[in-house]
C-alpha cells in the first residue's frame, strides 16, 4: 500500500521542516547578537570605554559618582581609609578608565583594582614592608554541608565596601586588614561571619537556611514576604516545573498547589488542559457549561495571557490567588481566581550566560480494552441472534460465510493499528546578561510530539524577549513573545474516535487497494455495521489547525521620591486562529462513502490591548510600622474577528483550495468589541510583623452591561496575626517560628456573561423573513428574533475564608490549613416570557445562586539525613458546589448520567439500580407480580414484562409499578471529595530524583465506553466481557445474557456502568546526575545535567475505562465519553550552561 499517504500541511516534508528551522535560528541569533550589545560588554569594558571629564575643585566623592554615571562602573571602598571628601580638579578628553583613576589618584596613596566593571579602591602603605604589616592576601573556598562549591557567593570585609565573589570553583581572594572578619552570603543559606587570624586560607562552609526559601511571593501589582500575607497565596517555582518535561505548562501544574484543579478532556494532539481554582464559581443554565466563567484569570508579567502558549521553561515563578483578599485587586476578572505567572528576567552585574536543555522520548497509552477478535465476536454475536428467537435465515450473512471460510475475513486488531508510538522531541536555548544598569534574556524553545493516535500530532515553537534597563530614577523594559501551536487532529465521520475504533468488527480488512483511498471497511453484501475505519479517517481527512500569538508589552517607571514609584505599562496580545478540514472523496468499505470532496476553513484574530497607571508607596516607620499603598487605573479593549467558507465538489483530490470547489458555496463571519476600564487601589500594612491588614478594591465598568450597571465594586480585607512574633513566645520560637492566623473577606465580580445581551440583535432568514418592493425580486428582511436582557448586571462572588500557617523547627516544617466558602449571586439563569410579547423565547436574569464550600492542607519538610536531602511536600483539597437557586425553581441540566438541579450538587450521577441477575423463570415471574401496577382497565401490567432468565432486576424507586426517569437515583458525584498530590525531590551527592504523585478520591465514574461494548441493542463489536454473559451453564456473572435487540434494556444508565473512580497516579519520575563543577569546567561548561524518566509511570486505581482523569469539564465532570487517554512517556534529557 505504498500509495497510501496523508496530507501534511504543518510540514513534514523534510525540506520545508529545515527551512523553518533554519529561519528560527536565524532569528533567534539575530535577538542573541542584539541582546547581547548592552551586556558583553562588561568582560572588557574598562580597556574599551572611554570618557571625558571636566571638574573644577571638588570632591573625590563627586568625580567617583560622575564615572558611574557616564560609563555605568560601581566602586566599593572604606570610608576609614579613602578621604572621599579631598578637593580635587581633573580635566581629562577621551581617556579610559585607568587613566582617569591614575591622575586622579596621583600621589594620594591610594590604588584601585578593577574586575570587569567593578571598582575596589584601598589605601597603599608607605612602603611594601609597611602594606605586609597592615594588609594580607586571604584565599578561601565557600562550599555548602556537601562540601559542594557555591558559586557566585558574596564575601565582605566586616565593617567595608570591600569584597569580592566567588568563582565558579567557589574560590575567592581578598586583600583584608589585620584581625578583620568576613561576612559570607548567598541566597538560601544562612549569613555566615568568619574572623580571620593569622591564616591566609580557609575553608567557608555555609548552612542552607530554609527561613529565607520562597521569602517573597508574587501578588496582584507587586510582591509580599510570605511572613506578611494574610490573604490565601500559594507559590510554585520554576524550578520546580522545570523538571517536568512537557511542552504544556499547564500540564506541569497538577498536583504541585492546594485548590487548583487541572483537568483533562483528552490526551488527543492539540489538547489542552483547564484550569480551575477551588471548583465550580458560576453556572450557565442553557447548556450547563460555563468554563469561560470558572477558568481562573491568568496574568504573564503583569498582562492577561494564555498559558497553552507559554514555555515552562520561561517561568520563574508561579503564584496562585485563591480568595477575595488576594485576588480582589483585579475585580470583575478574578472570581475564579487569578494566576500570576513571572517568567525569568536577566539580572544586573550579570556575565553573559547560554543556557541548552532538550529531552527525547518515546509514547504510547499505557493500556488498551480488551475487545473481541473475530471468532469471539461470531461467538456472541450468535448467542445473542439465538437468544433473541432470531430466525437463521434472518442472521448477517457474514456468520455463515465466517464458518465456512474464516480466510475470507480479516482479523484486525484495530486498537493496534490505530495507536501508535510516538516520538516527542523538546530544545531550548536561552541566554541572560546584564550591566550595572541593565538586563537581557532572550530564550527560544521548540517541541514536536506525535499523538498516541495514528496520524496526528502537534508542533510548538517560539521566543521570548525581556529586557530592562534603568537610568537614575527611570526604569524601563519589555516583554515580547511569539509561539506558534500546529496541530494535525483526529479526524472521524461524525462519531467518537474511540467508539469507531472499539465498535468497528474485526472482520474488517485495514486496507483494501480496490477502494477510493485505498483503505477497507465494511464488506459488501455481508450485513456488517456502518462502523468506520478510523485509521483511514485519520489518514485521509487533512483536519489541522494552527494558532499564532504574539504578546508585547512595555513599561516606563518613574521614582521621584525614596519609595514612591510610578509605573506606565501597555501591552498588545493577539491570536490568530486557522483551522482546516478538508474530506477528500473516498470509499472506506460498503458502508462509509464520500462520493462528493468537501472543504471548511476558517480564520480567526483576537486582539486585547490594556493600558496602566499605577503608583505603589512603601514607607517602614520607625523600625515598625510597614505601610505599602496602591493605587491605579486601567482600560482594556478587545476585539474578535472570524471569516469561515466551505465549499464542495472538487475536479480531483489534489485540488483542494476553496478557489477550486464548484457548489454548496457558504461563507461567514462575526466580529464583536468589548471594553473595560477600572479603578483600583490597595492598602498593606503591618506591625513588628505581628499584626497584618490588608484592603483593596476595583471600581469596574465593563461594555458588557447597561448603562445603570455598567459599573461594579468589588471590595476585601483580609487580617494576619503571627503570635510567633509576640514578646511572650520567644522562648518558643526556635521550635515555632511563625503561628500565623489569617482571616479574610470580599466581594469578586463577574463579567462573563457573553457579549451584546443586553441590547436587540437582528437576525435574517432567506425565507420568512423576505419581502418583495414595488414588485420586485425579494430583498433579505432582518427582525429582532431574541427579547434583551436589558437589566442584566454583574454576577458577585462573595469569598469568606479562615486559614492558618505553622513553621516548626526553623521552618524544617511548614504546616497550612484553611478553610472557605463562596457564594455566587445574581448568576444569569433564563426565564419564560409570555408569547404575547411577540417572542416565543425566554430572558436572562441574575435569579442564580450557588454556594461552594471547600478546604484546603499542605504540609512541606526539608530534611537531610547524612549526604541526602529531601523535600516532601503533600497537599489536600476538598470542594462541594451546590446550585442553590436559579429563576426556574424546577431547573433540570441533564447531561446522559449527570444531573443538576436546584438544591443538589453540581454534576451528580441519577441511574437507576439494578439489583442482580434473574437466574431462573420462577424468579422473573415472583418479581413481576410483586412490583407492577394495575391500569386502568383493572389489567396487571408487570414491572419488567419481557425479562427473562439472564436479565438484569431494577429497582421500582418510587414504587408506581414503572420504569422511568423517576426512579434513577444518586449514587455519587464526578467532583473528587479529595484530591492529593504528594511531590518529593532528593538529592545525594551528584544525583537528584523528583517524582510528582497525584490522586482524585471519593468520585465515581461513568463508563460510557463500557456501556459501548457490552450493550446488545447494536451489531458492532464487543469487549471480551461479553464472552462471560449469563448462560444457564455460567450464572454466576454480573454480565447479562447477549440477547439482540436488548428487550429488557439491560443497557439503560444504571449502577453498572458507575465505577469507582479513586485513582493515584504517578504523574513523573525524573532521576537526574549533575556533572561536579570541576568536570564542567574542564569541557567549558559551568554546569551539565543528565536525566532519565516517565511520566504517568502507573496508575493505581479499579477503574475498567482507559483513564480515570479524563472527562473531567464541568458539569460533565466523571463522565468518561471515549475520551482518548493520556500517554505514558519514557525520555532522557540535558541540560548544560556556558
Amino acid at each position: 500500500m505504498d500509495n497510501i499517504m496523508k496530507c501534511t500541511p504543518l510540514g513534514e516534508q523534510k525540506s520545508l521542516w529545515l527551512r523553518k528551522t533554519l529561519l528560527i535560528m536565524k532569528f533567534f541569533v539575530l535577538f542573541l547578537l542584539l541582546g547581547t550589545i548592552p551586556c558583553w560588554a562588561g568582560v572588557a569594558y574598562s580597556q574599551n570605554v572611554k570618557m571625558s571629564l571636566d571638574m573644577e575643585n571638588t570632591t573625590v566623592h563627586d568625580v567617583i559618582n560622575a564615572i558611574e554615571k557616564k560609563g555605568e562602573f560601581y566602586f566599593t571602598y572604606n570610608l576609614n581609609q579613602i578621604n572621599v571628601n579631598r578637593k580635587v580638579s581633573i580635566k581629562v578628553e577621551n581617556k579610559t578608565i585607568n587613566q582617569i583613576l591614575d591622575q586622579l589618584f596621583s600621589k594620594s596613596g591610594i590604588d584601585y583594582k578593577i574586575e570587569n566593571r567593578h571598582i575596589v579602591l584601598y589605601k597603599q602603605a608607605a612602603s611594601e614592608v609597611e602594606a605586609v604589616k597592615q594588609q594580607k592576601s586571604i584565599n578561601g573556598i565557600v562550599a555548602d554541608e556537601q562540601g559542594e562549591p557555591i558559586i557566585g557567593a558574596s564575601v565582605l570585609e566586616k565593617g567595608t565596601t570591600n569584597g569580592t565573589i566567588t568563582d565558579l570553583d567557589g574560590r575567592f581572594t581578598l586583600s583584608i586588614g589585620k584581625g578583620t572578619e568576613l561576612i559570607v552570603s548567598y541566597v538560601g543559606y544562612t549569613t555566615k561571619t568568619v574572623k580571620i587570624g593569622n591564616q591566609s586560607t580557609i575553608k567557608i562552609v555555609l548552612i542552607e537556611d530554609t527561613k529565607t526559601l520562597d521569602e517573597v511571593v508574587v501578588i496582584g501589582y507587586g510582591t509580599q514576604k510570605k511572613s506578611d500575607v494574610s490573604g490565601s497565596v500559594t507559590s510554585i517555582s520554576g524550578d520546580k516545573l522545570s523538571k517536568i518535561p512537557t511542552a504544556n505548562a499547564e500540564m506541569a501544574l497538577q498536583g504541585m498547589a492546594p485548590g487548583l484543579s487541572v483537568n483533562f478532556g483528552s490526551g488527543a494532539a492539540g489538547s489542552s488542559a483547564t484550569l480551575q481554582v477551588r471548583g465550580v464559581t458560576s453556572w450557565k443554565d442553557d447548556d450547563g457549561e460555563n468554563s469561560e466563567s470558572n477558568g481562573p484569570l491568568v496574568i504573564i508579567d503583569g498582562v492577561p495571557g494564555n498559558m497553552s502558549y507559554l514555555n515552562p521553561e520561561d517561568i520563574k515563578s508561579i503564584s496562585v490567588l485563591k480568595d477575595a483578599a488576594t485576588a480582589a485587586i483585579y475585580g470583575s476578572r478574578s472570581a475564579a481566581g487569578v494566576i500570576l505567572i513571572e517568567t525569568h528576567r536577566g539580572t544586573m552585574n550579570s556575565a553573559p550566560k547560554i543556557t541548552f536543555s532538550g529531552y527525547w522520548g518515546l509514547s504510547a497509552v499505557p493500556k488498551r480494552l480488551e475487545v473481541c477478535n473475530s471468532a469471539e465476536f461470531i461467538k456472541v454475536r450468535k448467542m445473542a441472534l439465538i437468544n433473541a428467537g432470531t430466525d437463521e435465515s434472518r442472521w448477517p450473512k457474514y456468520i455463515s460465510e465466517y464458518e465456512r471460510d474464516p480466510s475470507q475475513f480479516a482479523d484486525t486488531d484495530w486498537q493496534k493499528e490505530y495507536y501508535q508510538r510516538g516520538f516527542t522531541q523538546k530544545y531550548n536555548i536561552g541566554y541572560t546578561a546584564g550591566s550595572a544598569n541593565s538586563n537581557v534574556s532572550l530564550s527560544a524553545f521548540y517541541s514536536k510530539t506525535d499523538g498516541v493516535t495514528i496520524a496526528t500530532g502537534d508542533e510548538k515553537f517560539g521566543f521570548r524577549l525581556n529586557s530592562d534597563v534603568t537610568r537614575g530614577k527611570f526604569k524601563m523594559g519589555e516583554s515580547v513573545s511569539y509561539s506558534r501551536w500546529s496541530a494535525d487532529l483526529e479526524s472521524n465521520s461524525g462519531f467518537s474516535s474511540i467508539y469507531q475504533v472499539t465498535n468497528m468488527e474485526p472482520l474488517a480488512f485495514l486496507y483494501d487497494e480496490n477502494n477510493d483511498g485505498g483503505y477497507g471497511g465494511a464488506i459488501s453484501g455481508m450485513g456488517m455495521s456502518d462502523a468506520g475505519n478510523q485509521v483511514a479517517f485519520n489518514k485521509l481527512i487533512d483536519n489541522t489547525s494552527s494558532n499564532d500569538y504574539i504578546a508585547a508589552s512595555g513599561y516606563l517607571q518613574y521614582e521621584p521620591i525614596k519609595g514612591l514609584i510610578v509605573k506606565f505599562n501597555a501591552s498588545r496580545n493577539m491570536y490568530f486562529g486557522k483551522s482546516r478540514l478538508f474530506k477528500p472523496t473516498y470509499e472506506i468499505g460498503a458502508a462509509k462513502r464520500n462520493t462528493m470532496a468537501s472543504l471548511s476553513e476558517s480564520r480567526s484574530q483576537t486582539t486585547n490591548d490594556l493600558l496602566e497607571l499605577t503608583a505603589n508607596y512603601d514607607k517602614t516607620i520607625a523600625e515598625k510600622h510597614n505601610l505599602s499603598l496602591l493605587l491605579g487605573l486601567s482600560q482594556e479593549e478587545n476585539k474578535y474577528e472570524d471569516l469561515s467558507a466551505s465549499g464542495s465538489d472538487f475536479e480531483n483530490n489534489s485540488m483542494s483550495l476553496m478557489g477550486h470547489a464548484k457548489s454548496n458555496y457558504s461563507v461567514g463571519g462575526t466580529k464583536t468589541r468589548s471594553a473595560l476600564r477600572s479603578l483600583f487601589g490597595r492598602v498593606n500594612y503591618n506591625y513588628m510583623m505581628r499584626y497584618m491588614i490588608m484592603a483593596s478594591f476595583r471600581y469596574d465598568g465593563s461594555s458588557r452591561f447597561a448603562k445603570g450597571n455598567k459599573w461594579g465594586f468589588f471590595p476585601s480585607v483580609s487580617l494576619g496575626w503571627n503570635i510567633a512574633n509576640e514578646p511572650f513566645w520567644e522562648n518558643l520560637k526556635e521550635t515555632v517560628s511563625m503561628f500565623k492566623f489569617r482571616l479574610s473577606y470580599g466581594a469578586l465580580g463577574n463579567q462573563n456573561i457573553g457579549l451584546y445581551r443586553y441590547i436587540p440583535t437582528l437576525s435574517y432568514n432567506n425565507h420568512a423573513l423576505n419581502y418583495p418592493f414595488d414588485g420586485r425580486e425579494t430583498s433579505m428582511g432582518y427582525a429582532i428574533t431574541a427579547f434583551p436582557s436589558s437589566d442584566i448586571k454583574w454576577e458577585t462572588t462573595v469569598y469568606k475564608n479562615i486559614g492558618v500557617d505553622i513553621s516548626l523547627w526553623n521552618n524544617k516544617l511548614e504546616l497550612s490549613a484553611e478553610a472557605y466558602i463562596k457564594n455566587t449571586s445574581d448568576m444569569l439563569s433564563s426565564r419564560n416570557i409570555s408569547l404575547a410579547t411577540g417572542y416565543n423565547s425566554s430572558i436572562l436574569v441574575n435569579d442564580g445562586k450557588l454556594r461552594t464550600t471547600g478546604f484546603e492542607m499542605q504540609a512541606i519538610y526539608h530534611g537531610k539525613a547524612g549526604g541526602l536531602k529531601y523535600d516532601l511536600d503533600l497537599n489536600l483539597s476538598h470542594y462541594k458546589s451546590v446550585l442553590k437557586s436559579m429563576a426556574n425553581p424546577d431547573y433540570l441540566y441533564e447531561y446522559g448520567a449527570l444531573r443538576t438541579y436546584v438544591g443538589g450538587e453540581i454534576g451528580e450521577f441519577w441511574v437507576y439500580q439494578t439489583a442482580g441477575i434473574f437466574q431462573n423463570q420462577a424468579e422473573v415471574d415472583e418479581w413481576n407480580t410483586a412490583h407492577g401496577y394495575k391500569d386502568q382497565n383493572g389489567n396487571w401490567q408487570p414491572l419488567q414484562p419481557v425479562a427473562k432468565p439472564g436479565d438484569i432486576r431494577f429497582i421500582d424507586q418510587n414504587g408506581d409499578g414503572m420504569l422511568d426517569t423517576n426512579d434513577r437515583v444518586k449514587v455519587g458525584s464526578g467532583t473528587p471529595k479529595v484530591s492529593l498530590g504528594f511531590n518529593i525531590n532528593l538529592a545525594y551527592k551528584d544525583f537528584d530524583l523528583v517524582a510528582n504523585f497525584y490522586g482524585d478520591f471519593g468520585a465515581k465514574r461513568y463508563n460510557y465506553t463500557k456501556y459501548q461494548l457490552e450493550r446488545m441493542d447494536h451489531v458492532f463489536n464487543y469487549g471480551k466481557n461479553a464472552l462471560n454473559a449469563w448462560t444457564p451453564e455460567n450464572p454466576d456473572t454480573d454480565i447479562p445474557r447477549a440477547v439482540s435487540g436488548d428487550p429488557n434494556k439491560n443497557s439503560r444508565t444504571s449502577t453498572r456502568f458507575v465505577e469507582n473512580g479513586d485513582y493515584l497516579r504517578l504523574n513523573n519520575l525524573q532521576i537526574g546526575y549533575n556533572l561536579p563543577v570541576k568536570y564542567c569546567k574542564k569541557m567549558g561548561l559551568s554546569n551539565l545535567r543528565i536525566y532519565v524518566g516517565a511520566t504517568r509511570l502507573f496508575t493505581i486505581t479499579n477503574y475498567k475505562g482507559y483513564d480515570p482523569s479524563t472527562g473531567s469539564s464541568v458539569g460533565q465532570m466523571g463522565y468518561d465519553y471515549a475520551a482518548i487517554p493520556l500517554s505514558r512517556d519514557f525520555m532522557m534529557g540535558l541540560k548544560f550552561g556556558f
